[in-house]
């Protein structure tokens, strides 16, 4: 009995011990990271654990083909979206998610949001909460090697994106798709509803600059146009201009910027062409080799 009662009390000596022992605070193997984006109007943020390669063998190794990973270190990946976006086509409401992926020794690996976005790796991952799966291409370089586990968003204009995950040779996108044309045509609609009259002109050509920055000289032209009918000016002019030499349309560009030109001089209020002319005159004697 008392060999019964030594050994319980040193067992409970030592729950008791380890139990209130302090967590040590030490650097993390795996640090962890953030990228953040902004397409659009949709703001797009990744928070992570960047695992090193060290030397091991990662794929259906580190990392075990056919298995689901936390796509990371530590706690599980996540990726927050402030709008509704596509993923690879696939619609996906805004909010945050973690993040994982079913890699596969051939053919197309899969992309997983889950609901669940506070948890440790994929230990107490849940299926019932998936919010999305798409099938991804897995590209393998065979020259660049990225040592620490990297996350990236690429932009390619206000409506398209990528995600970018690398790691060792692995380089794998995820399209991304947000809406922002209908947004911002909706913001033009209502701040020229909004305006007093003397200034729509400057909406107008507001609206026909952005347009023209996103490849649409067609509307862009309604706008401009709209804006020269209700108060001429050298930056609408020269707004117009820029369409028409987008339009390869360069005499009449020319011509454009000659009444820019002439308003600016006639106009001591009108300071756009004055303050601009450096880039307009660099810019037309391009124009005037085409």
């Amino acid at each position: 009995m008392k060999l019964k009662a030594a050994l319980l009390f040193a067992s409970l000596f030592l729950i008791l011990t380890f139990s209130s022992a302090q967590e040590l605070n030490l650097p993390r193997k795996s640090p962890k990271a953030a990228a953040a984006y902004t397409i659009g109007y949709t703001e797009v943020s990744i928070e992570y654990s960047s695992p090193a390669v060290r030397g091991r063998e990662i794929w259906g190794g580190v990392v075990p083909y056919g298995e689901l990973w936390r796509a990371g270190a530590n706690e599980a990946t996540t990726i927050e979206f402030s709008t509704d976006v596509e993923v690879e086509g696939q619609p996906l409401p805004a909010g945050k998610y973690s993040f994982f992926l079913l890699p596969q020794k051939e053919g197309k690996w899969t992309a997983v949001f889950n609901k669940t976005w506070d948890q440790w790796g994929a230990y107490n991952y849940g299926q019932d909460q998936d919010a999305l799966r798409v099938e991804v291409d897995a590209q393998f370089s065979k020259q660049i090697n990225q040592e620490n586990l990297r996350y990236e968003v690429i932009g390619q204009n206000i409506e398209n994106g990528y995600l970018l995950l690398s790691w060792e040779k692995l380089r794998l996108y995820l399209r991304i798709k947000v809406n922002a044309m209908q947004k911002a045509m909706l913001e033009v609609t209502q701040a020229l509803a909004a305006a007093p009259e003397e200034e729509k002109w400057r909406i107008n050509a507001q609206a026909a600059d952005f347009l023209l920055w996103v490849g649409q000289p067609e509307p862009a032209m309604q706008y401009v146009e709209e804006s020269i009918r209700q108060k001429p000016s050298s930056f609408n002019y020269w707004i117009k201009a820029r369409i028409l030499a987008f339009q390869e349309n360069y005499p009449e560009a020319l011509a454009e910027v000659d009444k820019a030109r002439k308003l600016a001089e006639t106009n001591p209020e009108d300071h756009y062409y004055n303050d601009a002319r450096k880039e307009i005159e660099a810019t037309i004697e391009k124009w005037k080799e085409q």
